[in-house]
C-alpha cells in the first residue's frame, strides 16, 4: 500500500499527471495509446517523459518525431534505432534524446507502425489528408496532456518528414497564433534530417556523389544520369506514379553498379544480406510485436501489418516536391528552420540540400549567407560544422547517414541541445 501511494506522490512531484504516466519499455514514465484522428483510422503515439534531472518535465521542451517514408515506423526506427531509451535488445542508448527533453514518436500515416485502419480506403492519399490527420492528432494530444500547452515544441523529422513537418507546423503555427491548441508562439523549430523536398535537386546530384566518393565510374555516372533524366521527365509531364516506378529502377540499378551499397550510409551494412529495409526488417518487426507489444498491452500483431499499402496508396505522392513551404515558415512564422545532413547518405547527398537552400528566398537570408561556418568540435574530436543565422541553420554531421541520430549520436546530442536550448539539470 505505501509503494502504491508514494509512487503516486513522486508523479505528481515531477509533475507527471498519475492518470496517464505509466511504465512502458524502457526507462522512465511513459504514455501511450491510440487517437482516431477519423472514424476507422486509429493513429498510435507514444510519449517519454524526460528523465532529466528537473523538478518538472515541463522545465524542458517536447519533442515531436515524424519518421520518413511515407510509412517508417517512429515507434520502432526513431526510437528503438536512433533516439530512445534503449536499443532494440533492450540495453541503454548513448544517444539517448531523453535524458534531455520529452520526446513524443507518432506512427504517421495511420498504416504505419502500430497505427492502422479498419479498412485500406481510409489510408491517404496525398499530404492534405496526411497532415489534416496529424491536425486531428495534436488536438487531441494537447487536450489530454493540457500541461504541454506553454512548453516548447519542437518538431524534429527524417527523410520524407521534409515534407510532413513543413506542413503540419504551418497548421500548428496558425491554429496556436489564434489560441488554439497552445500557448501562441509554442512551436519553436521545425528540424529536418537528410529531408526528401525537392527530387529534382537531388536527382542532380545523385551520379555526383556516387562518383566522387569512388562507388561509379564515368559509365556508371551516364546510366545513373540517364535513369535520373527518365524520373524528372515524368514529373515534368506530372506523372507522378511513372516517376515513383522510375526511381525504382533508378534504385535497382545504382544497387547493380555500385554492389549494393547501402544507399542510407555508405560505410555500413557492407554485407547485402543484412537487414537492409527502412525499419522493418525480420528482427525489428518480430521485436515490436512480441516483445514491445506484450509490454504496452496491446495488439503486437498490428505493427507493419499494413505498410505495404501505405507504399501503394502514397506510390504517386512520393516523389512529388515542395519548395514553397518552408520559405513560407521563414517568411510568415517566428518558427526557425534547421537542416542537419550525414555525409554518408546516398539518397539525399549533402550536395543536394545545399542546391536547394540556395534556390530558397525568405527575407533574412543574407543573415545566414553571411554567417561563419564553424566546426563542431566535442572533446577533441571534429564532429561536424554548423552555419545559422536568418532563423535557418544548417548542420553537416560528420560520420552519419541518412539515420544520423543512430549514427553520429555525439553531433547529433549537440545539435539537439543547440536547437532546443534545454538548460543544464538542476541540482
Amino acid at each position: 500500500m505505501w509503494c502504491g501511494y508514494l509512487a503516486i506522490v513522486s508523479l505528481l512531484l515531477l509533475g507527471v499527471p498519475w492518470t496517464s504516466a505509466r511504465s512502458g519499455f524502457g526507462p522512465g514514465e511513459q504514455d501511450w495509446g491510440y487517437v482516431d484522428v477519423r472514424e476507422g483510422a486509429h493513429m498510435f503515439y507514444w510519449l517519454y517523459y524526460t528523465t532529466a534531472n528537473v523538478s518538472s518535465y515541463t522545465e524542458r521542451p517536447l519533442v515531436l518525431w515524424l519518421q520518413g517514408g511515407p510509412g517508417g515506423a517512429s515507434s520502432a526506427l526513431g526510437n528503438f534505432q536512433e533516439l530512445g531509451p534503449v536499443d532494440v535488445k533492450g540495453e541503454p542508448r548513448e544517444g539517448n534524446w531523453v535524458q534531455h527533453v520529452n520526446v513524443l514518436f507518432l506512427d504517421s500515416p495511420v498504416g504505419s507502425g502500430y497505427s492502422y485502419v479498419d479498412n485500406s480506403s481510409l489510408l491517404v492519399t496525398n499530404s492534405e489528408e496526411l497532415t489534416e490527420d496529424l491536425m486531428t492528432f495534436m488536438m487531441y494530444f494537447y487536450k489530454r496532456h493540457s500541461e504541454f500547452k506553454e512548453v516548447p515544441l519542437h518538431i524534429f523529422s527524417e527523410s520524407y518528414g521534409g515534407k510532413m513537418a513543413p506542413a503540419l507546423a504551418i497548421r500548428l503555427d496558425k491554429a496556436m497564433s489564434m489560441g488554439e491548441l497552445a500557448a501562441p508562439g509554442t512551436l519553436k523549430s521545425v528540424n529536418l534530417g537528410n529531408p526528401w523536398i525537392s527530387t529534382r535537386h537531388i536527382c542532380r546530384e545523385h551520379s555526383n556523389y556516387l562518383f566522387v566518393n569512388g562507388l561509379i565510374d564515368e559509365d556508371g555516372v551516364a546510366q545513373i544520369d540517364e535513369q535520373e533524366e527518365r524520373i524528372l521527365s515524368a514529373l515534368k509531364m506530372h506523372e507522378f506514379e511513372k516517376a515513383t516506378d522510375e526511381y525504382f529502377q533508378w534504385f535497382e540499378l545504382m544497387q547493380n553498379i555500385t554492389g549494393e551499397v547501402f544507399m542510407y550510409n555508405t560505410q555500413t551494412h557492407v554485407d547485402p544480406s543484412e537487414d537492409r529495409t527502412y525499419g522493418y526488417g525480420d528482427d525489428l518487426v518480430r521485436f515490436m510485436q512480441e516483445d514491445v507489444g506484450e509490454a504496452l498491452q496491446i495488439n503486437g500483431s498490428i505493427f507493419a501489418a499494413q505498410v505495404i499499402q501505405v507504399f501503394l496508396t502514397l506510390h504517386g505522392e512520393r516523389m512529388q516536391s515542395d519548395m514553397l513551404t518552408i520559405p513560407r515558415l521563414l517568411n510568415e512564422t517566428s518558427v526557425s528552420i534547421n537542416i542537419y545532413s550525414g555525409q554518408l547518405d546516398v539518397l539525399v547527398p549533402t550536395s543536394a540540400t545545399l542546391a536547394l537552400i540556395k534556390d530558397w528566398t525568405w527575407k533574412h537570408k543574407s543573415e545566414y549567407v553571411q554567417a561563419h561556418r564553424t566546426p563542431i568540435v566535442i572533446e577533441g574530436r571534429l564532429q561536424g560544422y554548423e552555419k545559422v543565422g536568418g532563423k535557418f541553420g544548417m548542420y553537416w554531421i560528420n560520420r552519419s547517414g541518412h539515420l544520423a541520430p543512430g549514427d553520429n549520436p555525439t553531433a547529433m546530442q549537440y545539435v539537439l541541445k543547440a536547437i532546443t536550448q534545454y538548460e543544464s539539470d538542476s541540482s
